[in-house]
């Protein structure tokens, strides 16, 4: 709300009000942080809609009655778009950054209150007082919904209760829970959802009837003879080359849960049966293959231009030539050094350290023999090979096939792979589009068990090479050759590492919603699921990931760690 004009309408809050901080685990700043706000003209009248909704909240939390609301203006996104009032307590200088509120536009309904919070040396309420005045606050709201207190979060003074929807006495699984925050005198000072749709009306009777399903013990049955879980290698998301890099074993959760509506682990709660087979269908997705090569462990290093270039002509068979070169470092804010080699013609007056953003963007000035570019960088304190780019405006963009493709990919591993046969979790993202583009990521594999870094997508490998036209343009190497890997022999069952994640996160009825990619649909379904989806309520959107470690089981103690 930052930038809006002087507001020029005040009504007393007797007639109308509302505000707070409210603090969630999707928002712990202040709700208009950041939003544009349409400045309000000096005469825009407070719609007729929202004044109902302020009246609403007037009666709910007394204190505002004395205020005077102001009108602010339009609020749009992100998270939250409607309307937006500030309680003055003075008519002559009106305090719009304290305490203010949203409203529907159309609806009046409330979507977010912050109030400016007091504090007292103890806490007023307990949980069991803040959870009843919560429940009581969004029931006051007469959308004929039922809630349940799930979750209370204490922090810097402030209680917050998250409230979930329920139909049928069984949760709804999303993220249109409400928040409800009260300050250390017990004061109301927050509300929060998600552009009205915790006040969505929804029918029970248009819901799957609950009377029929399995039930949790059998529900957890299910789950234990699923082999719901993967071991995997974890290794630390940044790895400076040249130092140790110790791996963790951990178990994880088949299918993941992020980008779903539900984790990898539920069942349809009428039939058993794994909640992804009755899915909307998902994106299409080239399996990983298991394969064995044979390494030749020659050291691929430089840190000198001479060195560079004998790298360039010796492993990527490809000739800088007579192009002009220039190299630099770059620090990371981990601490490690790059080294940076770029060779090719760029516009006069681009710095060195921009044309690794400008490879394949020659000068007009150019020939068709200088639209050329190549880049190696190294670590500046090994020298050890990181990324290889290549761009050429005169290579001929050929059909060619998988088949070829995989040579000359299979060929150029062969040369990074340290001596001796690398067991790798391959996978091949296809092509498409009229350049022919590749890309084949490979994964190393120890002891059976695949290895990945935290935070890998799913289009990322520890050796990643992009061919555009049957021609190699890119290599990334994430990989490290001192690393340590805990013997898998002492790590515990699957079935009891599936025994730890129950007893921490147990299975829990619910009604799951499902989209159809397509129509964008809903259909709901009753499933068992892991408590997690309900616990934390998650954006679950992003970049796929190429292992999903949001929930993890220690593979020795069995520990369950959820990351935030």
């Amino acid at each position: 709300m930052r930038g809006a004009k002087k507001p020029g309408l005040l009504l007393l809050a007797g007639v109308l009000a509302a505000g707070s901080l409210c603090v969630s685990p999707l928002m712990e700043a202040s709700a208009f942080a950041g939003k544009k706000v349409q400045a309000a003209a000096t005469v825009t009248p407070i719609p007729l809609q929202v004044s109902k909704g302020i009246q609403q909240v007037v009666k709910l939390i007394p204190e505002l009655a004395k205020t005077h609301v102001v009108y602010v203006g339009e609020v749009d996104g992100p998270g939250v778009s409607g309307v937006a009032v500030a309680f003055a307590k003075s008519a002559s200088d009106p305090d719009t950054q304290s305490n203010r509120a949203i409203f529907d536009p159309v609806t009046g309904r409330l979507l977010v209150l912050e109030l400016a919070p007091q504090k007292a040396e103890k806490p007023a309420l307990t949980d069991q007082q803040a959870s009843a005045r919560a429940l009581a606050f969004v029931t006051s709201m007469e959308n004929g919904n039922t809630y349940q207190a799930y979750e209370i979060m204490v922090k810097d003074g402030l209680t917050t209760v998250r409230l979930v929807r329920k139909i049928n006495h069984v949760l709804l699984d999303d993220a249109y829970d409400s928040f409800v925050t009260f300050d250390s005198t017990g004061r109301l000072v927050g509300f929060r959802n998600f552009n009205g749709k915790s006040h969505e009306k929804l029918v029970p009777a248009t819901f799957p009837s609950a009377q029929r399903v399995i039930s949790a013990p059998q529900a957890a049955q299910l789950f234990m003879n699923s082999q719901p879980l993967e071991l995997v290698y974890l290794l630390p998301e940044k790895g400076m080359s040249g130092q140790r890099q110790e791996a963790r074993l951990v178990y994880v959760i088949k299918d993941g849960v992020i980008k779903q509506s539900h984790t990898g682990g539920a069942f349809d709660a009428v039939n058993g049966k794994r909640l992804l087979e009755s899915a909307a269908p998902q994106t299409s997705k080239t399996a990983a293959q298991a394969v064995t090569i044979n390494g030749t462990g020659e050291n691929w290093s430089a840190l000198t231009a001479g060195q560079a270039a004998n790298v360039v002509r010796a492993l990527f068979k490809n000739e800088p030539g007579k192009l002009p070169l220039v190299s630099f470092d770059q620090t990371l804010e981990d601490g490690q050094v790059l080294r940076y080699f770029i060779w090719g013609h760029f516009r006069p007056d681009a710095k060195n350290e921009d044309k690794m953003y400008e490879l394949g963007l020659y000068p007009d000035a150019a020939g068709s023999s200088e639209k050329k570019h190549i880049m190696l960088v190294t670590d500046a304190k090994t020298g050890e090979l990181l990324r290889y780019v290549s761009k050429n405006d005169q290579a001929k963009i050929q059909a060619g096939d998988g088949k070829q493709v995989w040579n000359a990919a299979e060929a150029t591993l062969k040369r990074l792979l340290p001596s001796g046969p690398t067991p790798l979790r391959v996978s091949n993202e296809g092509s498409g589009g009229e350049d022919k583009t590749v890309l084949i990521n490979a994964d190393p594999v120890v002891n059976g068990i695949p290895v990945y870094r935290e935070g890998q997508t799913a289009a990322e490998g520890m050796y990643s090479l992009l061919y555009r036209g049957g021609a190699l343009e890119e290599v990334i190497l994430n990989r490290s050759d001192d690393l340590v890997f805990p013997q898998a022999s002492k790590a515990i069952s699957q079935q009891a590492a599936a025994q730890h994640l129950l007893k921490a996160l147990p299975l829990e009825l619910s009604y799951v919603h499902l989209t159809n990619p397509e129509t964008g649909a809903v259909t709901w379904k009753l499933a068992y699921d892991l408590s997690f989806r309900q616990a934390r309520a998650h954006c679950f959107c992003g970049p796929g990931e190429k292992v999903d470690t949001t929930v993890q089981v220690d593979a020795f103690s069995g520990k369950v760690t959820v990351k935030e």
